[in-house]
């Protein structure tokens, strides 16, 4: 018989199953998108420790992947797949409330319907002018639906999309889930690329991130995701339940044979299996089969640890990549972007080792199941290993905050001496009294100094625990004159370089421009100290830029006067000193990937 092409294949197909890959596609980019910048927004939007927002999104993902477990058996036994598709409970509800409500259609359109509210509240949430108790409130509320929708959803829909296959089409059925496999792995993998670029490349509400944007597109993508799925409404085969709860025939006959066991009751009738016990009270198919199945879940037990380290990908591994520079080469990745390996090593490397490499190895030796779990095991563990000995060198090169009760001053300028240096509340002198230029580590508090030969007496408020500042000191015509301004001690969230701008001689008419190589403006900004521009890369982009600048009424960019060059490390934080000789030994880097170099004046405590 001669072998149907693909073509003739995909002809085969019940009508139904392709409407139920579009639900897949759309609900898992749904997920994914949404769960993919959590973690982020839990630090920033939440400003929650690492720790702290590592404990809630896998909290998160427990309940999600906790729930399939009910909505599986309630699908089997009380609703059918159909129904707990669709939100199991808001059937059970509207059930016992109005019997004409649980009709399929209603159960539809208003159980899927509050997977979408979901999402609707996490976008509210992220919304950043809401005060924070509502926000708290409307996030958790949202994160708690779309866990519970998903659960309840994940273990019907290819169940419920097997159905429609008749029993002659095995091979058909099988090819499907191939195909099934794909969308799900398609959709996580475009929502993990496009999510993260909403959130940190597109700004709104006059915030540098746009999380609103970010949860919301995920939402309408499980709209689109309900609207195919009632598109193929008409064609779908719809099981009843068999009203058996398999799960708790399952616990009956373990708990049959261990109380037999424990009571001596069948001490003098020898069995080859403990289960044996269960018997007459119970079949022995229903034993074999429960024999089976602990088999089985003693061969997936190493799985608890393999999947307790994938699932960080999601948590400690964007923590390690938010230290880290994300440019490779001319492309720029931001943080959550790591878990885009995942789904395009999928999606290329299944159909090779389908292709040539099980193949070729099945010509040596056996290849099945077991072994390539316990491959892919030591692969993960090996990659965990790598990932260990990284963030042992992020841990020696990463920009450490100051120690509690201190802070970082930053000290530039073309003043030649502070000194004198000294706490103003109890006089003691700090070190010797000299402030060098660069970096120091002080204690918080309010300071004052000399500055030249004329012992002018100045103060300097730094008593903000745990901020970096910035101080220059200039040495003008008529006097000294000092600046002061505080920055974040850690990489920007978004990628951006950020270049502040210090200088004698504050100049609100003119502008300072951030130019990439293709002559766009990046960013700009007025000409006076404490003002800063983001240089934010884009996917492709050369990392060096250009900052101009001059008077806004006679140039515009390019045309400016005044120019040097910066090589943009993403997430790093620079100041550069604006005079009439400025050049790009100017720059002080203020945050960086690299441990900057800088004095300990008075010990910590």
């Amino acid at each position: 018989m001669e072998e149907k092409s693909l073509l003739q294949k995909l002809r085969s197909y019940p009508p139904a199953v392709f409407f139920m890959l579009g639900n897949e596609f759309c609900e898992r980019f749904s997920f994914y998108g949404m769960k993919t910048i959590l973690f982020i927004y839990l630090i920033t939007e939440h400003e929650f420790s690492p720790s702290k927002a590592t404990f809630i999104y896998h909290l998160f993902t427990c309940v999600a992947y906790l729930t399939p477990l009910i909505g599986s058996i309630m699908a089997d036994s009380v609703f059918g797949r159909f129904k707990v598709g669709c939100f199991y409970f808001l059937f059970f509800v509207l059930y016992w409330m109005d019997s004409d409500a649980a009709a399929p259609t209603t159960v539809i359109l208003y159980g899927s319907s509050i997977y979408v509210v979901g999402h609707i509240l996490l976008s509210l949430g992220a919304i950043p002018f809401l005060s924070y108790a509502l926000r708290s409130s409307l996030d958790f509320s949202g994160l708690f639906v779309i866990a519970f929708a998903t659960g309840c959803i994940k273990p019907c829909v290819s169940a419920f999309a097997a159905d429609q296959f008749t029993d002659d089409q095995k091979d058909l059925r099988s090819q499907f889930f191939s195909f099934f496999y794909f969308a799900i792995n398609g959709g996580s993998l475009f929502a993990i690329i496009i999510t993260p670029i909403l959130r940190g490349r597109v700004q709104c509400f006059g915030n540098q991130h746009c999380f609103p944007l970010a949860f919301g597109v995920p939402g309408v993508l499980m709209l689109l995701a309900l609207v195919l799925f009632l598109m193929g409404w008409s064609m779908y085969k719809k099981h009843p339940p068999s009203k058996e709860n398999v799960g708790s025939k399952v616990i009956a006959v373990i708990y049959t044979s261990l109380r037999k066991m424990i009571g001596g009751a069948t001490r003098d009738k020898p069995v080859t299996h403990w289960l044996d016990h269960a018997a007459p009270e119970h079949s022995q198919k229903m034993i074999d089969a429960v024999r089976g199945l602990l088999n089985v879940a003693v061969i997936f037990c190493p799985l608890i640890f393999f999947w307790a380290l994938f699932d960080q990908q999601g948590s400690t591994w964007v923590l390690q990549a938010r230290r880290l520079d994300g440019r490779v080469g001319y492309f720029s990745l931001l943080p959550e972007q790591i878990h885009a390996i995942n789904p395009i090593c999928v999606l290329i490397l299944v159909p090779i080792f389908e292709g040539w490499v099980y193949p070729a190895l099945r010509k040596v030796t056996r290849v099945t199941p077991l072994r390539k779990m316990a491959v892919g095991g030591l692969l993960t563990a090996f990659s965990f290993a790598i990932a260990g000995v990284l963030q042992l060198k992020v841990n020696e090169t990463m920009e450490l905050p100051p120690s509690p009760g201190r802070i970082y001053l930053q000290r530039i300028g073309n003043e030649s001496l502070v000194t004198d240096f000294r706490f103003k509340n109890d006089g003691n002198l700090i070190g010797d009294g000299m402030l060098p230029k660069g970096r120091t580590e002080l204690d918080a508090g309010v300071y004052t100094f000399n500055t030249g030969l004329k012992n002018e007496s100045q103060e300097i408020d730094i008593s903000i625990q745990n901020k970096g500042y910035v101080m220059a000191v200039f040495r003008l015509d008529h006097g000294v004159k000092v600046v002061k301004f505080d920055y974040k001690v850690e990489k920007t969230d978004n990628g951006a370089t950020r270049v502040f701008v210090v200088t004698a001689k504050d100049d609100e008419d003119s502008l300072v421009y951030a130019i990439n190589k293709k002559g766009k403006i990046l960013s700009s900004c007025e000409l006076r100290s404490g003002s800063y521009v983001d240089v934010i890369p884009g996917i492709i982009s050369d990392p060096n830029v250009k900052l101009y600048w001059g008077p806004k009424n006679s140039c515009t960019g390019l045309d400016c006067p005044n120019v040097v060059t910066l090589n943009a490390q993403m997430g790093a934080v620079h100041v550069l000193h604006i005079h009439p000789t400025t050049t790009e030994n100017d720059f002080n880097t203020l945050v960086s990937l690299s441990m900057p170099s800088g004095r300990l004046l008075s010990p910590p405590g």
